[in-house]
């Protein structure tokens, strides 16, 4: 298993050990749905944040950070929210459906909060740009795949499993498996790195590169032992 202490050497995108780059594995997905991620401050430059993996797949696609008391990007500062829904499960949401969204205009800009449960559950209240916005949740699904953090919420999902999902209703399901299969790798990648899975529990593939990688410093590191 791969020595954890190899893993700070990270690509500068996808924030992943360089061996497991997931930056060669990402398709742009250019679609009529603009998403447009509000984003915790804190979350940033987290090595386990999943919203900026969805962004760097999907170009029609922007970050508004919030939280911090100087913010690069300020939300009554940016572009307006053209035809916008919330994807936040609040008491009035309304189930996204095919049905309900054929009665929508189009296209649509999805609004998403990402951050920890309770950061999340702030955006509606402290973001004044999104006043009036109608709220959208989830048919429910599957649990969670996501295993690098735990939620005490059974129904709780990744920021871009909840992308994911999303897009699969509105733009289709060649989508959302394609965001699906790009989450895996990168869980995948991130358990193996932490000595948590072995190759050949992936259902995704390892790199080769990364394999030889890490045999490579666990060698030196019993040599200098």
């Amino acid at each position: 298993m791969p020595p954890r202490s190899h893993s700070t050497d990270k690509c500068t995108q996808c924030r992943i050990y360089r061996p497991l780059c997931l930056c060669g594995d990402i398709v742009p997905l250019n679609l009529d749905t603009r998403v447009t991620l509000y984003m915790h401050w804190r979350e940033r430059f987290r090595a386990t944040n999943t919203g900026w993996l969805a962004c760097l797949a999907l170009p029609n696609s922007e970050i508004r950070l919030r939280g911090a008391p100087e913010r690069e990007i300020r939300p009554a500062e940016a572009a307006p929210l053209k035809n916008a829904l919330l994807l936040f499960p609040s008491q009035d949401a309304v189930e996204l459906t095919p049905e309900w969204l054929a009665r929508q205009p189009r296209p649509v800009t999805l609004i998403v909060p990402d951050g920890s449960w309770n950061q999340a559950k702030k955006v509606p209240y402290r973001e004044s740009g999104l006043a009036g916005i109608a709220n959208v949740k989830l048919p429910v699904g599957a649990p969670s795949n996501y295993r690098l953090r735990r939620s005490s919420h059974v129904q709780n999902l990744s920021t871009l499993e909840a992308i994911a999902r999303a897009l699969g209703i509105i733009e289709g399901r060649e989508v959302q498996a394609a965001l699906e299969h790009l989450f895996l790798k990168m869980v995948e990648r991130r358990l193996w790195s932490m000595g948590q899975l072995r190759p050949e529990e992936c259902v995704t593939v390892i790199p080769e590169e990364a394999i030889l990688a890490f045999r490579r410093a666990a060698a030196a590191s019993r040599l200098k032992g």
